[in-house]
């Protein structure tokens, strides 16, 4: 890749859409293997993320991610447009994966889109369950009565935390996640065409009640593979990295902004519109958001500075 030394510039990237038997997945941004986003515009454009983690490293995600994932791309965003149901899944913790299967686990965040008239997200039991009465009723096809059952609203956000039993219904969601789709199937709803992984998957269940959390304003989640921040954009927004510094992702969910770089005494403009990612480069750590419609909401994502191995706060809208 040439020019290596020029300053990086902010990505948006290509999606890449995948049907499901339940509906569409549309991959944003993600450095999976099977799916390796390409670069949209600019001199970067035509380099998949891949191809530019290994060439510039720390630049591109900053110290903290680089110290935690090397060249894969930390984080993935991705839309779930669910018509139907999706099975009931369950994700690994990091440790687990990487002992078992020489990867990384998944911690998600679901911010729901749209919401149909049967919208339900199924996060967790609505009870402290048994493992053996969970097995049964996954035999018996009557598991739905255990499950933690939420009637989410447009806006509403929840994390999908490892050992956390989930699915979800007629519903379209932003799915901001651990860069992995390592996980398991544990029922299909009483369909015989999909491969169950449930005795694969037994101990990484979590077998407690769901419990919500209070929400705060404007942050939504705050894990040790990312941090979400909900900005709703009236006046322009000026952010100044630090130490410690990381890459920033900005999902438009809302309205239309443009993200503003200094350069040389003028600024270059890059735009994002709702349903559109944009990846700015660590490196890149001065910089303004600035609303061009009234109602615009960005979802921020970026990595803190990582002190705890393990541990997990949301604080958003748990609906």
């Amino acid at each position: 890749m040439e020019n290596e030394e020029r300053k990086l510039h902010p990505l948006r990237f290509l999606p890449d859409s995948v049907e499901r038997p339940w509906g569409t997945v549309e991959y944003k941004l993600a450095d999976l293997g099977f799916i390796d986003s390409m670069a949209r515009e600019g001199w970067l454009g035509g380099n998949t993320v891949s191809d530019l983690m290994q060439t510039y490293l720390e630049r591109m995600v900053g110290e903290t991610s680089f110290e935690y994932y090397g060249t894969q791309f930390p984080v993935m965003v991705k839309t779930l447009d669910v018509k139907g149901r999706t099975s009931l899944h369950v994700n690994p913790d990091d440790l687990s994966a990487e002992q078992r299967y020489d990867a990384f686990g998944k911690t998600a965040l679901w911010y729901v889109t749209k919401a149909g008239p049967d919208a339900r997200l199924y996060l967790g039991f609505k009870r402290d369950v048994t493992a053996e009465e969970f097995y049964r009723k996954c035999m018996d096809g009557t598991v739905e009565d255990l499950l933690n059952c939420i009637r989410p609203e447009v806006g509403s956000a929840y994390l999908v935390l490892p050992g956390m039993v989930h699915a979800a219904s007629d519903v379209q969601l932003l799915e901001i996640a651990e860069s992995s789709e390592l996980w398991f199937r544990l029922h299909d709803w009483g369909s015989a065409e999909r491969e169950m992984h449930l005795e694969e998957a037994f101990d990484l269940i979590d077998f407690k009640a769901w419990q919500a959390s209070e929400p705060v304003p404007g942050k939504i989640a705050r894990t040790p593979q990312f941090t979400v921040t909900r900005l709703s954009l009236t006046d322009p927004l000026r952010y100044q990295g630090g130490e410690g510094n990381s890459f920033l992702l900005y999902v438009c969910t809302e309205g239309e902004a443009v993200i503003r770089i200094p350069s040389g005494g003028k600024a270059d403009e890059y735009p994002v519109k709702a349903g559109e990612v944009l990846l700015v480069p660590a490196e890149l750590d001065d910089l303004y958001l600035v609303p061009l419609r009234k109602g615009t909401v960005l979802l921020e994502v970026m990595m803190e500075p990582r002190t705890e191995p393990d541990g997990y706060i949301q604080e958003g809208n748990n609906g």
